[in-house]
């Protein structure tokens, strides 16, 4: 694959353009003054030299004319009418490459404008969003939280008098299986909504990890998966608190395993990276054709989130990916707004990304999705490093006895 062109300089190119213009102007005009002076008849060489002279100003005028409208005003035209597109609300439109670095820098400072518009407006409808979620919780809770612990009072006077009758300890269980059901959907609501006080400290990302793969092992969910973790080796820390991630982690776990039907394929992958490296992107791919060079340049809002990390910091990055169906091109940035969701109805509140979304940005973090090397679908987190207990003055984190 070719390289891609580095633009020159507006001001180099249009000097060196006339200054090759004037010079074969002054040749020819000289040449043809040398070649016709003895031909021409003197009484009329000074018409002819005039007429010489004004030819070769009309046509540097016009070799500068296209070039001006080549270099200068066609590229300027195409930046106005992009900018005035996106004024007018169209975000899809950006402004192509130009030919000289300057237009060209230019035209990349209208394109990132416009991403920053689209990551704001994103930002601005999720907030709006998340206030009514937090009103909708509200108003839910106070109507539905006491009718909702009569029915559990009922149906457990209900279990005491069923006795043997297996019909109606079925009916039982499924009215408790139920409300429990309604009962978690209101507290998802909640920790979605509303805001918590946190007291953040180191915490083991690796050590995390196993904890909520044993814990969901031992539910059975992960029973039937060809489960793969590739960890790094030097236990990468993150700031923030354990309760968080771990519900982090078994959100996306709990989806990889529906997303591959519980018997796929999941990949969960923990690596610290220098932020030059994420800012440079992948060099390759699984995917990519033997023997060639493809970029893979950093996702827009990943570009966006190290400007705001400091220069020299570290990253932590955690994969979890699957070999099921993926997400589809369309549902990339829909798939954390909170009630979204590709599950059958029934099986899905839309509350788990969203969720995780929002505690990846309490940690100072980002997260994407992409295709997955498996297949499927890889949910991406980026982290700021945090230093490991025991080091750099930092204490040690006590650890918890129990990974429920």
């Amino acid at each position: 694959m070719a390289p891609p062109r580095t633009p020159t300089s507006l001001r180099t190119e249009l000097l060196v353009n006339f200054g090759v213009l004037a010079a074969v102007a002054l040749l020819l005009a000289v040449g043809s003054v040398a070649l016709l002076y003895d031909a021409l008849d003197p009484k009329r060489g000074i018409l002819y030299i005039s007429l010489l002279i004004a030819a070769d100003v009309a046509v540097m005028v016009a070799f500068g004319a296209v070039q001006l409208h080549r270099l200068v005003i066609r590229p300027l035209r195409e930046t106005a009418e992009a900018a005035e597109a996106i004024a007018e609300g169209d975000l899809r439109r950006r402004v192509p490459p130009q030919h000289s670095m300057e237009l060209d820098q230019v035209a990349a400072s209208v394109n990132r404008m416009t991403e920053r518009l689209l990551h704001e407006q994103a930002q601005l409808v999720r907030a709006e969003k998340l206030a009514s979620v937090g009103r909708l919780a509200a108003g839910i809770a106070h109507e539905i939280g006491n009718p909702l612990g009569a029915l559990n009072g009922y149906a457990h006077l209900l279990r005491g008098h069923a006795g043997t009758d297996a019909a109606a300890l079925d009916a039982v269980t499924g009215m408790e299986r139920e409300t429990a059901r309604i009962d978690r959907i209101v507290r998802g609501l909640l920790d979605y909504a509303r805001p918590r006080r946190t007291t953040p400290t180191p915490v083991d990302i690796n050590d995390t990890l196993r904890r909520v793969v044993d814990l969901l092992t031992a539910q059975g969910v992960l029973r039937r998966l060809s489960l793969r973790l590739e960890l790094a080796g030097d236990s990468p820390c993150v700031h923030g608190e354990r309760h968080d991630l771990e519900q982090v982690m078994v959100n996306l776990l709990l989806n990889a395993a529906d997303a591959v039907d519980h018997t796929g394929t999941v990949a969960i992958r923990t690596t610290r990276m220098a932020r030059d490296l994420v800012e440079m992107g992948m060099k390759r791919r699984a995917d990519d054709p033997p023997g060639t060079e493809v970029a893979h340049p950093p996702h827009p809002r990943v570009r966006e989130w190290l400007q705001r990390q400091p220069a020299n910091a570290d990253v932590i990055k955690v994969v979890v990916a699957d070999s099921g169906l993926g997400v589809a091109a369309e549902n990339v940035e829909r798939i954390f707004d909170p009630f979204f969701t590709t599950k059958e109805p029934g099986k899905g509140t839309g509350l788990g990304l969203a969720i995780v979304a929002r505690i990846v940005d309490n940690f100072h973090g980002i997260v994407w999705v992409q295709k997955a090397r498996e297949g499927g679908a890889a949910f991406h987190l980026l982290l700021p490093d945090a230093p490991r207990p025991g080091e750099a003055g930092v204490p040690p984190v006590a650890l918890p006895t129990s990974s429920a």
